[in-house]
C-alpha cells in the first residue's frame, strides 16, 4: 500500500475512534455514495476514506484502560512504599496515572498531598505489566492510621460516552432485586426483612467497588437506625453527587413502589456508575426511617456533611415505578395549578395521565432540575418529564417536601425529587396492595434510573478509566487513651461482642473502625458516645482472635488491641 494512503488511513482511524461519541450497527452505504461525490481526489483514496468514515462500527468505541494486580510494599524504615500494577487498554492509548491516599478506608484523599511519588505514574504512562511507582511516605509516619488506603487511578482521557452508560440499565436485574426487597421493612411489624434489605443494599454497594460505610443512630428507645452508603471518592473535588431513596416501608405495605423501586434504582445507578472515577465523588445511599418523618437523611444532613464532606447535587428516588397512560390516573394537590400554572397545563392537557416522572426542586436546585430535564430529552427521549420548582424550601408545597431531598434543600444543598406522584397516582400508596404487579412499569423505572444515571454521570464529570484499592499497615503503636473517652475490650461471655465503656466527658460523635492484624477493614460504625454509658457493639461474625480497633473523635484517634472470642 502506498505510504501516503496509508498514513490517511491510519489518520482517519485515529481522528474517527477518538472522537465518534455513537456508532451506526452496519456500514451506510448512502453515506459512502454521498461522501464520494462530493471529493475531487483520485479515486481510490476518496473510497477509502469514505468507507471509514461510514463504518465506524467496525472500528468501535474506545475502551477504557482497566488497573489490575495493584500490589504495595511498604518500607517504614525508609520511608518508602513501592507500588506495582498492571494496566491494560484495548487500543494501546497513552495514559494518565493518578496516585491517591486516605487514612479513612477511601472515603476521602486528604494525605495525597503528603507523599511525593516516581515513576510508572502521571501523563504519559504505556499500558503494560509489573508497572511501577515509588513513593515517599515520609509524611506519613505521624500519622495515627492503622492503616492507609492506596488508589491508583488510570484514565485515558477520552469522553465517557454517555449513552453507551444509558443503554447498560436492565430492567430484568431491577425486577429481580425488587422481587427480593418487595415486603414489609417497618422497624416493628417487618424488623426481619428491613435488616436483611439493608444487608442486600450493603452487599450489592460492595459488590460493585464502592467504599462502604454506615451511619448508626439510636431511634425510640429499642431501635439503631442505619444509613448505608458506598462512596467512590473524587479525584479532583471533595464534593459528592448522591443518589439515594428509603429502604424502610410502612408498617402494613410490602413497599415495591415505595420505595423498593427508588432502592433498586440506586443499586442500578451504583451497578453501571461505581467502577468509574470521577472529579466529583460520587454517593449511593439507602436512608432509612423515611417513613417516621426523614429520620435518617435528618440525621445524614446534620451529622454526615461537613465543609470536607460537602453536596455537589442529590438524586432522590421516591416512587420511581408507578405508570399508566390511562386517563385521569393523575391527581394533584390543591394549590397546584396557582403555584406551577405551567406544569398544571402540562397535565391536562394530556388528560391527566400519570405517564410522567416529577423533577421536582427548589428554587436554589433550577441548575440541577435542568441538567436532569437535559439529560431526559438527550438520552431518554421515551421519558416525560414535568419539572416543578418550588419557591424556598418548599414551604408553600408540603406535598412537595414528603421526602429525603427535604433536608437538603434546608442545608442549602441542591436536590431533586424524582417521583411517580405517590398517593396523587398510586392508588396502592401506603396499603397491602403495594405490590410489583400493581402497574409497576419497569420500562418507566428504567427510563428513570437512565435519566439520572447521565445527569450524574455529567455533573460528577465521569472519567474515562478505572481505579483499584489497597492497604497497607501504618506505622502505629497501640495507644491508651484517655478513660474519658473511652475503654474498650472484648467480651469473653458474650462472643463477637466488644463492650465500649465511656467516661464522664460530654457526649460525643465516635468512629469505629475493626480491622485485622494485617489491617483489613472489617466494619466501621458511627454512633454517638454518651457520658457514664456502656455499649455492646457486635460487628460480625469474625474468627476468634486479635484485632484492632481505633476509635476517633474530632480530637483524637486511639487504637485497642481486641480479643474476640
Amino acid at each position: 500500500m502506498p505510504f501516503v494512503i496509508w498514513l490517511h488511513i491510519n489518520i482517519f482511524k485515529s481522528l474517527n475512534t477518538r472522537y465518534s461519541s455513537s456508532y451506526s450497527n452496519q456500514a451506510n452505504p448512502s453515506l459512502i455514495q454521498e461522501c464520494q461525490t462530493k471529493v475531487t481526489m483520485k479515486p481510490i483514496l476518496p473510497i477509502l476514506l469514505c468507507w471509514i468514515l461510514a463504518t465506524s462500527n467496525v472500528i468501535g468505541q474506545n475502551s477504557r484502560p482497566i488497573i489490575s494486580n495493584l500490589n504495595l510494599d511498604p518500607n517504614w524504615a525508609n520511608s518508602t512504599l513501592t507500588i506495582s500494577y498492571d494496566v491494560s487498554d484495548a487500543e494501546m492509548d497513552p495514559l494518565e496515572i493518578s496516585l491517591f491516599i486516605s487514612d479513612d478506608a477511601g472515603n476521602s484523599f486528604q494525605l495525597t498531598d503528603l507523599v511525593s511519588a516516581s515513576g510508572d505514574i502521571g501523563y504519559p504512562v504505556s499500558p503494560g505489566t509489573n508497572k511501577q511507582i515509588s513513593v515517599d511516605i515520609n509524611g506519613l509516619s505521624g500519622l495515627a492510621g492503622p492503616v492507609f488506603t492506596v488508589r491508583v487511578v488510570a484514565d485515558d482521557l477520552f469522553t465517557v460516552d454517555i449513552q453507551s452508560l444509558v443503554d447498560q440499565v436492565d430492567s430484568n436485574l431491577m425486577r429481580s432485586n425488587l422481587e427480593f426487597l418487595q415486603g414489609i421493612r417497618h422497624r416493628i411489624t417487618g424488623l426481619p426483612h428491613l435488616l436483611e434489605s439493608r444487608q442486600f443494599i450493603e452487599d450489592q454497594l460492595l459488590a460493585n467497588q464502592l467504599v462502604p460505610g454506615s451511619q448508626s443512630f439510636l431511634y425510640s428507645s429499642n431501635y439503631n437506625g442505619v444509613n448505608v452508603f458506598g462512596t467512590s471518592a473524587g479525584t479532583a473535588s471533595q464534593q459528592y453527587v448522591v443518589i439515594d431513596a428509603h429502604y424502610d416501608s410502612v408498617d402494613d405495605a410490602p413497599g415495591a413502589d415505595d420505595n423498593g423501586s427508588g432502592v433498586v434504582g440506586v443499586l442500578e445507578a451504583a451497578r453501571i456508575l461505581g467502577s468509574y472515577p470521577s472529579k466529583k465523588g460520587m454517593r449511593y445511599i439507602g436512608f432509612d426511617l423515611e417513613e417516621e418523618g426523614l429520620v435518617g437523611s435528618i440525621r445524614y444532613t446534620t451529622k454526615a456533611v461537613n465543609d470536607m464532606d460537602s453536596v455537589a447535587g442529590v438524586f432522590n428516588f421516591e416512587m420511581i415505578g408507578y405508570y399508566s397512560d390511562d386517563p385521569n390516573s393523575q391527581t394533584l394537590p390543591a394549590g397546584f395549578s396557582f403555584l406551577f400554572p405551567d406544569a398544571y397545563n402540562q397535565v391536562a392537557n394530556n388528560q391527566f395521565k400519570g405517564d410522567f416522572i416529577s423533577n421536582v426542586g427548589n428554587a436554589a436546585s433550577s441548575g440541577l432540575a435542568d441538567a436532569f430535564e437535559g439529560a431526559a430529552a438527550m438520552y431518554v427521549p421515551d421519558l416525560k418529564v414535568i419539572s416543578l420548582s418550588v419557591p424556598g424550601n418548599g414551604a408553600v408545597a408540603p406535598d412537595l417536601r414528603r421526602s429525603d431531598h427535604a433536608p437538603f434543600w434546608d442545608a442549602g444543598y441542591q436536590a431533586l425529587m424524582l417521583t411517580d406522584g405517590a398517593n396523587f397516582r398510586n392508588e396502592c400508596y401506603h396499603t397491602p396492595e403495594d405490590t410489583l404487579d400493581n402497574k409497576l412499569s419497569f420500562t418507566f423505572m428504567s427510563n428513570v434510573v437512565k435519566a439520572t444515571i447521565a445527569a450524574a454521570a455529567e455533573l460528577a464529570e465521569l472519567q474515562h478509566g478505572s481505579s483499584a484499592h489497597a492497604d497497607f499497615q501504618a506505622f502505629v503503636s497501640v495507644d491508651n487513651p484517655d478513660p474519658c473517652t473511652l475503654k474498650a475490650w472484648g467480651n469473653p461471655a458474650e462472643p463477637q461482642t466488644i463492650v465500649l465503656a465511656f467516661g464522664t466527658c460530654a457526649a460525643h460523635p465516635v468512629d469505629l473502625q475493626l480491622y485485622s492484624m494485617n489491617g483489613q477493614l472489617l466494619m466501621e460504625k458511627n454512633m454517638e458516645a454518651l457520658p457514664d454509658s456502656r455499649f455492646e457493639w457486635r460487628p460480625g461474625h469474625y474468627n476468634p482472635g486479635v484485632y484492632l480497633l481505633r476509635v476517633r473523635n474530632e480530637n483524637k484517634s486511639s487504637v485497642f488491641k481486641i480479643m474476640l472470642y
